[in-house]
């Protein structure tokens, strides 16, 4: 689980005597890529910082940046706050996310636990967790009793922290030879027809040279350090963009199966747990960053806080977008307003559903601010502006706050509405604009939304 840059033998050895569940430690080789300083503009956003005025941008339909909201479960572990099925269920639907990673079946929780999520309408991409011909099998069972259910089959679980034998290789070379083995597999069974093989985690690029006829997505581990920011920080230290660009000479597309931040707030180095505000600004700002640089689909660590743990000693169990109680932190009240903006509800399609395309530009953008272009099904275009300034001080172990960038917007036409949004505080819009081609606005350290309706549109 948690990787970003360096890991003491020290750190890896208290890990190692805790509760260890199946996701990153820390990738040795990525935190020494990471602290070689690569460029932002490894991060290729799909949306440019600062548009030019002539320059149309096309926009990623509101419905497929939803489909990229995923999250991590454990419904295997019977001991805790998984253990109620109903509320794993219900949670998501409140989410609006339908999208989980989990282990593949034939653990503790039976089959009909996870057919009743996919009933539910869950989307699971399940990493193997037993022997290749069991894990592929299983996976076929649950996508034959609830056919599309299975989106994804991924490889073994972080390699380096634990070690796969497959075919008399150990280590490194088991578990890529295992990954092979998955995906001739899964290509080999019907009932797994259409099923995207997810690489698995945990093995050093540098040395392999395809993933050919192993995977069809390249699957990463981002978890960043110190409460920084995803993808931008003012120390140069960046989590998101080197691991991608650590991985593109496989010209695969991208997931992101474990992201994330504990919320236990903690002053010190290394993997800091940070307050519940700032994990919520945190994941936003990472699915944010996550989709912009094209990733297919970005999974955050995790559902629910596993266990009570009154000491708060336990960062493992803070890791929840839900309280163990099943009580909503404010991360998860944020993705919930976030999809509920962006749902389309006009009554009416508006006007330039069928360009697909708005010629904004920004002046004014800093560095560390970014921006993503979506569109409703109503034809609605929702701009959304963040700004990765710190927002967590490692010496006091407490909350930073940033004054905004103050940024003009050129919609490049007269827009006849414009709502601004702040997922953080409400599905609500905060401000209503009425007749404008330019705009300034106030980009704070996490997501808010513009949505624009263009002169001609009917007036909601």
């Amino acid at each position: 689980m948690k990787h970003p840059v360096a890991v003491s033998a020290a750190l890896l050895a208290r890990k190692a005597v805790s509760r260890t569940p199946p996701h990153a430690r820390l990738v040795r080789w990525f935190a020494t890529r990471a602290a070689e300083g690569f460029v932002a503009s490894v991060l290729a956003l799909a949306c440019a910082s600062a548009a030019q005025a002539a320059d149309a941008v096309r926009a990623m339909p509101a419905d497929a940046f939803i489909d990229t909201l995923a999250v991590n479960t454990h419904i295997n572990y019977l001991d805790g706050a998984y253990a109620n099925v109903r509320n794993v269920a219900d949670d998501l639907a409140w989410l609006g996310i339908h999208h989980v990673r989990d282990a593949t079946p034939g653990g503790a929780a039976p089959l009909s636990t996870y057919v009743y999520l996919a009933q539910r309408g869950i989307k699971f991409n399940l990493f193997a967790h037993s022997e290749v011909t069991d894990a592929v099998g299983q996976a076929a069972h649950l996508n034959a009793a609830v056919p599309g259910s299975v989106a994804a089959l991924e490889g073994y679980n972080e390699v380096d922290h634990w070690p796969v034998t497959y075919d008399g290789l150990t280590g490194t070379a088991g578990g890529l030879a295992a990954q092979r083995a998955i995906y001739t597999r899964v290509r080999g069974t019907p009932a797994l027809a259409g099923v995207a093989v997810y690489d698995l985690t945990g093995y050093d690029p540098k040395p392999v040279e395809t993933r050919m006829d192993a995977a069809d997505y390249v699957n990463l581990h981002v978890y960043p350090q110190n409460g920084e920011q995803p993808a931008w920080n003012t120390n140069g230290d960046q989590w998101m963009p080197p691991a991608i660009r650590l991985f593109k000479k496989y010209n695969l597309p991208f997931v992101i199966t474990e992201f994330g931040y504990f919320s236990l707030p903690q002053a010190g180095w290394y993997m800091l747990g940070v307050d519940e505000p700032t994990q919520a600004k945190g994941v936003l700002n990472g699915y944010m960053d996550a989709a912009a640089a094209g990733v297919k689909r970005t999974y955050v660590y995790e559902l629910l806080d596993e266990k009570p743990d009154p000491q708060h000693k336990n960062n493992e169990l803070h890791y929840g977008l839900f309280r163990y109680d099943n009580s909503a932190k404010p991360v998860a009240h944020a993705i919930r307003n976030l999809t509920s903006i962006l749902r389309a509800d006009a009554v009416r399609p508006a006007n330039g559903a069928a360009r697909g395309a708005l010629a904004y530009a920004l002046a004014g953008m800093p560095a560390s601010a970014n921006s993503l272009l979506l569109q409703k099904k109503d034809g609605r275009f929702v701009l959304v502006l963040w700004n990765e300034t710190p927002i967590w001080d490692r010496g006091a172990g407490t909350p930073l706050s940033s004054p905004p960038a103050n940024v003009e917007v050129d919609f490049g036409a007269t827009a006849s509405r414009v709502d601004l949004y702040d997922p953080t505080v409400s599905a609500d819009p905060l401000a209503s604009h009425r007749d404008v081609r330019k705009l300034g606005v106030a980009i704070p350290d996490h997501p808010i939304l513009l949505e624009v309706t263009l002169a001609g549109a009917p007036r909601s």
